[in-house]
């Protein structure tokens, strides 16, 4: 199914015409609604609608903000090293030559005799007495005591713990024709444990004849090799040392000085003075003027260019809707 509206009589919009505030509008707007099936022709239909007044348009201003760019040269002073010539004074040295009168020995050669005085040692043979200690030995009898091992046999005793079986006689009570029936119970702790119940029996008391084991004390006897040392004394011969004073004739070389005249020729020199004349070179300072560059640091200026932003103001004026 389609459906078709169609909207008529809308002033201001349909004819063109303007509305104004104290003009009439008209009370219904007419409003063509078409059904169309496959089947049906299009049948309109007309319904008639209240229409509002619209009131009138109204406007307000507003203050909109524009930036733009503006290209603006500046000028900056910026450090820079410059070289710079100066005169700058300085001391160098040169060399001259000059003369000085110098003494200078010469060594002459020469020959003369000299008599010296010579202190001689000459061996010579003396014999000396010298006296002198000796270690004699001799024999003599010593009493030495030794001790000698003498193995005895000593009976001791010692005490220790025998058990024994010692019979008693105890009253016993003897269950007969009893059935064990196991029942599970529960426990405190939550589990199941196992508990057994006797039924069914009959019980009877009888003297037994039992045999316990009980500890006595007893004393054993045993023997024990015991090695006593005996002290014993004896004369042995042992020989000793005595010291004796004994005199020698001993034979030495002695070296007796003795003083021996000589002559001989000794070759010396002998120192004589001449003078000379010697060059020698001496700095001798002096100044000099001389062109330096020099790096100085100024401040030159320097110009650049910078986009500055630029803010204006329009004032527009906009309708406002309902």
């Amino acid at each position: 199914m389609k459906r078709f509206f169609t909207l008529a009589m809308i002033p201001g919009l349909v004819f063109g015409s303007a509305v104004q505030a104290d003009h009439e509008i008209p009370q219904s707007i007419v409003i063509l609604d078409s059904f169309a099936t496959d089947n049906c022709p299009t049948v309109p239909v007309q319904c008639e609608l209240p229409v509002v007044p619209c009131p009138a348009p109204q406007t307000v201003r507003r203050i909109v903000p524009r930036t733009t760019y503006q290209t603006v040269t500046k000028t900056s002073m910026v450090p820079t090293t410059v070289l710079e010539t100066r005169q700058v004074q300085s001391v160098e040295y040169r060399n001259e030559v000059r003369e000085r009168s110098v003494t200078v020995y010469e060594q002459v050669p020469e020959t003369h005799q000299v008599t010296t005085e010579h202190t001689v040692l000459v061996p010579e043979t003396r014999h000396r007495t010298e006296t002198f200690h000796v270690q004699v030995p001799y024999e003599q009898l010593v009493r030495q005591t030794y001790a000698v091992d003498n193995v005895q046999t000593e009976t001791r005793t010692r005490k220790q713990l025998v058990s024994r079986d010692v019979p008693s006689t105890e009253l016993r009570t003897t269950i007969s024709d009893a059935e064990v029936v196991k029942r599970s119970r529960k426990s405190e702790l939550g589990g199941v444990r196992a508990h057994r119940e006797v039924q069914g029996s009959s019980q009877a008391q009888e003297l037994v004849t039992v045999t316990r084991p009980q500890l006595f004390e007893q004393t054993i006897a045993y023997d024990v090799q015991v090695n006593r040392p005996e002290m014993r004394t004896r004369m042995v011969k042992q020989t000793a040392y005595r010291t004796e004073l004994r005199t020698r004739s001993v034979p030495e070389t002695v070296h007796v000085p003795k003083v021996e005249v000589r002559t001989h020729q000794v070759n010396g020199t002998r120192s004589v003075p001449q003078q000379k004349i010697e060059s020698f070179s001496v700095q001798v300072p002096y100044v000099v003027t001389k062109q330096v560059q020099v790096p100085v640091k100024k401040m030159v200026p320097q110009q650049f260019i910078e986009q500055v932003p630029v803010t204006t103001y329009d004032v527009v004026e906009e309708l406002i809707s309902d």
